[in-house]
C-alpha cells in the first residue's frame, strides 16, 4: 500500500496548486478494503469538505489506480464533556464555522493583501499569542479570513478554535449568567481554546457587561500565550459606546484594514465567482462588470450570478449586451456624486489622508496638498465647474482658482511630482473612463484671468 501512497500522493502533487496540497493531503492516510480506497481524515468537517471539494478528483485517481471506488474515513473520537451542574441550559458553544471561508477561496489584491498574509501567517504557525484586529466596511472578507484561519486548523486536526460572532458571545455570555455557570463559561474559553475568534465587535456598543467580561478574557488569553482575532467596521478609537478599558486593549493589538476591491482585485474576483459556477466570461463583460460595480465583494458576486442565471434561463451566451442589460436592472448608472466619490476616495488613498481632513479647514501641508490635488482632479479630469467644485470643497469661489493654479504651477516646476500624479491618473483612468476635454465656458475663463477669444 505504501507504494500505492506515493504515487497518489504524487499525481496529487501535479494536479493542485502547492499551497492546497501542502494543507489538505502532503501528509496524507488511506487503506484499501473490499477494493475500495478508504481516506483517513481527523474530523467530520475535512470529511465533508474533502467530499464536497475533491471528491470527483480522488474518485478519477481511485479509478486510474484500478480501485472502484472512495470513501473517508473519520479517525478521531468524540469526547464526552463533564456538566458543571446535573443539566446544562446551553447544548451548544460557538458557531459552526462555515466550510467555503477557505484561503483557496479567497481572492488576494491590494486591498487585501496584508490582512490575507497575516492571516495566513496565523494558519502556518498556529497560534502563537498574537491579537489581531481586522477592519473595514461590510462585505469585503473580514469574516472570510477569520474563518479561513479556523477552518485550515481544524482541517488540520487542530480543535482547541472558539468562534463567535459578537452577538452570539453576548447572548451565550447572559445564558450562562442566567442558569448560574458565567465562570463555568469563561473557563471553557480559557481551557478549550488556543484562537479565539470574535466576529463585529462593533456590536457590543453600549453592552458594558459584555465589554467588561471581554475585557478580563482578553487579558487572560494573551497573558496564557494564546491568539485573539476580532473583526470591526472600524478602528477602535472610532467605535462608538466602548469602554475605554477595552479600546485600550484592542488598540494595542495589531491593527490591519481591508480595503474595497479595487479594479484590478475586482476582475479577478468576477473571474474567480464565475469559474467557479463553470463559466469563462469574455474579458469585456469582465471589465465592464469590474468598472461599474464599486460595492463589496457580496455585489460582485451577486452580480456573476445574476448573469449567469439570466444567460441560462434565456439559453444565450454571455455577452457585453446581457451584462449592461442586467447592471440596469439592479444598479442605477453611476451619478455624478458616484463620480465625485471615487475621485476623493482616490486622493486620499494617494496621499493617505481622510475624506474628513481633505474637506476640513486644516492647512497642515500635506491637506493643503491633497485638497489641491482633488481640486485639480475635478476640473481636470472631471470636468466639473468652478460652482460645483467650489460647494463640494466648501470653499470660496476665489479660493478654489488659487488652489487650482498653485497646483498647476507645481505640476510644471516639478517633474517627480507630476509623474506621481500621472501616476494618481492612471490608477483613476481604470476607475472612470476619461472624458474628452471639455471647453471651458467664457465666465470661468475670464475667472481665472485668461483671454477669451
Amino acid at each position: 500500500m505504501r507504494k500505492e501512497i506515493e504515487y497518489l500522493k504524487a499525481r496529487l502533487k501535479e494536479l493542485l496548486p502547492v499551497n492546497i496540497y501542502k494543507v489538505w493531503f502532503s501528509d496524507v492516510k488511506a487503506f484499501v478494503k473490499e477494493n475500495i480506497l478508504n481516506f483517513v481524515v481527523p474530523n467530520e468537517f475535512a470529511k465533508s469538505w474533502l467530499k464536497e471539494n475533491y471528491g470527483n478528483l480522488l474518485q478519477t485517481l481511485a479509478q486510474e489506480m484500478g480501485y472502484r471506488g472512495i470513501d473517508f474515513i473519520v479517525s478521531e473520537t468524540p469526547k464526552a464533556e463533564q456538566l458543571i451542574l446535573p443539566y446544562n441550559p446551553v447544548e451548544l458553544f460557538g458557531r459552526k464555522i462555515s466550510p467555503k471561508y477557505t484561503f483557496e477561496n479567497f481572492v488576494v489584491g491590494k486591498c487585501n493583501e496584508l490582512a490575507f498574509k497575516v492571516c495566513y501567517r496565523l494558519f502556518e504557525e498556529k497560534p502563537k499569542g498574537y491579537f489581531i484586529y481586522l477592519y473595514g466596511n461590510y462585505g469585503l472578507g473580514k469574516t472570510h479570513l477569520t474563518q479561513a484561519v479556523g477552518n485550515g486548523l481544524l482541517a488540520q486536526g487542530f480543535d482547541r478554535v472558539i468562534y463567535f460572532t459578537a452577538q452570539d458571545f453576548m447572548s451565550y455570555l447572559l445564558k450562562y449568567l442566567k442558569a448560574g455557570q458565567i465562570e463555568s463559561f469563561k473557563e471553557k474559553i480559557r481551557q478549550a481554546c488556543d484562537l479565539f475568534l470574535l466576529d463585529g465587535i462593533h456590536f457590543l456598543a453600549g453592552k458594558e457587561f459584555t465589554q467588561a467580561e471581554l475585557s478580563f478574557l482578553i487579558d487572560h488569553l494573551l497573558d496564557q500565550g494564546k491568539t485573539v482575532v476580532f473583526t470591526s467596521l472600524s478602528l477602535p478609537q472610532q467605535l462608538r459606546d466602548i469602554d475605554s478599558s477595552l479600546r485600550s486593549r484592542l488598540n494595542a493589538s495589531l491593527l490591519v484594514r481591508l480595503n474595497q476591491p479595487d479594479f484590478e482585485t475586482r476582475k479577478r474576483i468576477i473571474r474567480f465567482k464565475a469559474k467557479k459556477s463553470g463559466y469563462k466570461f469574455p474579458s469585456e463583460v469582465v471589465d465592464y462588470l469590474a468598472r461599474n460595480l464599486r460595492g463589496d465583494i457580496r455585489q460582485l458576486e451577486s452580480a456573476v450570478i445574476g448573469l449567469i442565471a439570466r444567460a441560462s434561463l434565456l439559453k444565450e451566451p454571455i455577452t457585453l449586451e446581457l451584462a449592461k442589460e442586467l447592471l440596469l436592472e439592479i444598479s442605477s448608472e453611476r451619478t455624478e456624486t458616484q463620480e465625485i466619490e471615487i475621485i476623493l476616495e482616490g486622493v486620499c488613498k494617494f496621499f493617505g489622508v481622510s475624506r474628513e481632513e481633505v474637506l476640513s479647514t486644516s492647512r497642515k501641508k500635506n491637506l493643503v496638498l491633497a485638497r489641491q490635488a482633488l481640486i485639480y482632479l475635478l476640473k481636470n479630469f472631471a470636468q466639473k465647474s468652478l460652482k460645483e467644485i467650489s460647494a463640494f470643497v466648501k470653499k470660496e469661489h476665489s479660493t478654489v482658482i488659487y488652489h487650482l493654479k498653485t497646483f498647476e504651477r507645481r505640476l510644471q516646476e516639478n517633474r517627480a511630482f507630476k509623474m506621481q500624479i500621472d501616476f494618481l491618473l492612471k490608477e483613476l483612468s481604470q476607475e472612470l473612463p476619461l472624458r474628452t476635454e471639455a471647453s471651458h465656458t467664457e465666465e470661468e475663463l475670464f475667472e481665472e484671468g485668461l483671454e477669451v477669444k
